[in-house]
């Protein structure tokens, strides 16, 4: 009985790194072309609708975990995957960082994609608390990077631009409301996908996705 038990779940510890690669030969061969949310222009082809603008999160500037300036127009990735936790959560925040570990090992070894943890809680946030949360999850410097800075600024960020919850929760200051969905942004500024950072087929689907709009720019640039 302890031996078919093992077999199963060694079958679907394999079928995982099988259904992803399924996925993403599925899409790329397709040419499977992934949204651009909130996007007011195009062009139109002999096949299809081009965006040729969109809404675009806007430069910012906040402080990372090392208590340097964070200036997002001089980071160098093409894409960057985006979430608002905070480290006294005691809810979804450990889920959503333990589910970003997965997308920094499947990009640990590409410069172009960088992760950013943005904290919805930065008067109790210092650079030296990040620094220890970031430890906790073994962020590699330079691809992963949590941020803290002006309250106003981190709000505005997540509500008005990348249109998620993201604030302090009224009937008890100690607590902070913000959205479970990590955010795929690509190099022009334009959302490319939302995703429930709780889940792990969600995150998947945004590994796979990921590479998808790679292969796509790939094919582009060499055309």
């Amino acid at each position: 009985m302890k031996n078919t038990k093992k077999t199963v779940y060694l079958c679907l510890a394999l079928l995982g790194p099988v259904f992803l690669i399924f996925m993403f030969t599925f899409f790329a061969r397709t040419q499977h072309k992934l949204p651009v949310f909130f996007a007011y222009d195009s062009i139109k082809t002999e096949r299809e609708y081009v965006v040729t603008d969109a809404h675009k999160i806007p430069d910012y500037k906040l402080i990372d975990q090392n208590g340097a300036v964070f200036d997002s127009k001089t980071v160098d990735a093409d894409f960057k995957v985006y979430d608002f936790v905070f480290t006294r959560c005691g809810s979804i925040c450990p889920q959503m960082s333990t589910q970003l570990i997965r997308v920094q090992e499947a990009f640990k070894d590409d410069k172009d994609v960088v992760l950013l943890s943005l904290t919805v809680d930065p008067e109790y946030d210092s650079p030296e608390v990040l620094k220890a949360y970031a430890k906790t999850y073994n962020a590699i410097p330079g691809k992963w990077y949590f941020l803290t800075g002006e309250k106003d600024t981190i709000y505005t960020l997540g509500q008005k631009q990348f249109f998620l919850t993201a604030k302090q929760n009224e009937d008890d200051l100690t607590d902070f409301l913000h959205s479970e969905r990590m955010v795929l942004v690509d190099k022009n500024g334009w959302i490319r996908g939302y995703y429930n950072g709780t889940d792990e087929f969600e995150v998947d689907r945004l590994i796979i996705e990921l590479k998808v709009l790679q292969k796509i720019e790939k094919d582009a640039k060499s055309k």
